[in-house]
């Protein structure tokens, strides 16, 4: 038997040469796969990784959920029954003030008085500050005259109002309609000024209104029913 020819011991070493580096890569590449899937257990799979929930764009406003129903109203602690004055000792008022209802005005002994001059029941558009829209709201209007001789100082003047059994303070409401009272009323003359409150309108029929002008006369009280329209 004649041994190999030159060309075929050529073609065997060239494959060699090709062949050999491709089958050991490929082996390496094998055992990598083998050993990072599962711990070489074959018959075992890589648990899928969990995906975080997506973040939402940076750039997208969620839209904010529509309240259902009016808000109830805002109310606050019981109203203190006279206001504090700064410098002013308790035992300074002397000046008394009749407890009226809401139809007929409230007196002074030294020839002040304050009378309701109309009450609306209505609804807040949510314009003032702090209001929200769709609230309650009772709108005073208030006419004190200075029937004394001498001016009074309007520029402390405390209205308050409270409803109900236990005297809950309705939060006051400010607006474009709200005016109060202020500057130095003459003897003789007159000012008007209009306060509102966050008064559920099935309180209406005991609702207790105070106005405090200053440290030396007790507060003028309104209470009762309010006739508002």
């Amino acid at each position: 038997m004649t041994g190999p020819s030159a060309s075929g011991r050529g073609r065997r070493a060239t494959w060699l040469r090709r062949g050999l580096p491709v089958l050991l890569v490929a082996l390496v590449a094998g055992l990598l796969v083998w050993a990072l899937d599962g711990d070489g257990d074959p018959g075992s799979t890589a648990a899928p990784e969990s995906s975080a929930a997506p973040s939402s764009d940076p750039g997208t406003v969620e839209p904010e959920a529509t309240p259902t129903g009016s808000p109830a109203p805002i109310t606050q602690a019981s109203a203190a029954e006279v206001v504090a004055r700064e410098g002013v000792p308790e035992s300074a008022r002397t000046v008394a003030a009749t407890q009226v209802n809401f139809a007929v005005p409230s007196e002074w002994s030294d020839g002040a008085s304050v009378r309701v001059v109309d009450a609306v029941q209505q609804v807040t558009e949510g314009r003032g500050p702090g209001e929200l829209a769709g609230q309650p709201q009772t709108v005073f209007t208030l006419e004190l005259t200075n029937g004394t001789g001498a001016s009074l100082d309007l520029n402390g003047v405390v209205v308050q109002a409270t409803y109900g059994s236990s005297a809950t303070q309705a939060a006051p409401l400010y607006d474009d309609e709200t005016t109060d009272f202020g500057g130095s009323l003459e003897p003789g003359a007159t000012a008007t000024a209009v306060y509102s409150f966050a008064v559920p309108e099935d309180q209406l029929g005991d609702v207790t209104l105070s106005v405090d002008v200053d440290g030396f006369r007790f507060p003028a009280v309104f209470t009762g029913a309010v006739p508002a329209r």
